[in-house]
């Protein structure tokens, strides 16, 4: 087994914790200059899940009256007017996509968050996952 000393501990978990902070600060700084508008005041945290035109009672056409097209950056929320930019955010990778909301959904007993199509889904993670811990902040308003 191997021991490690206390006082070198604690400059190492300093060093990481600084490391964290500035990493955090910097991608932070990046995701302002990109969207210089985001709104956090109506920002969210929930759960996301993706759906396609192969998936069951999807309707050919959009709640805004849109073709769906499982292809584009879009999504479907209740929070958040048509024509509405979203940046929504992996918690677990960090990676994004910014997707319009051009539909209503997920259903309301299913407690999520946002519904992405599958292309923003595919953005920033596996579809294989199904459901992700998101962010979600509105960038811009409808023009």
């Amino acid at each position: 087994m191997i021991k490690i000393k206390v006082k070198f501990l604690t400059p190492f978990l300093c060093l990481l914790l600084g490391i964290g902070v500035l990493y955090f600060w910097n991608y932070a700084n990046d995701l302002h200059s990109r969207f210089p508008h985001m709104d956090f005041s109506r920002s969210r945290l929930g759960i996301a899940s993706w759906y396609s035109k192969t998936d069951r009672n999807i309707n050919e056409r959009t709640a805004s009256g849109e073709k769906f097209n499982d292809q584009e950056l879009t999504c479907a929320s209740w929070d958040f007017p048509f024509g509405e930019k979203l940046l929504v955010i992996d918690t677990l990778n960090g990676k994004w996509v910014v997707c319009r909301v051009n539909d209503r959904g997920p259903g309301k007993r299913l407690r999520r968050e946002i519904d992405l199509t599958k292309a923003a889904f595919r953005r920033i993670a596996s579809t294989g996952r199904g459901l992700i811990i998101v962010a979600v902040i509105p960038t811009s308003q409808k023009k």
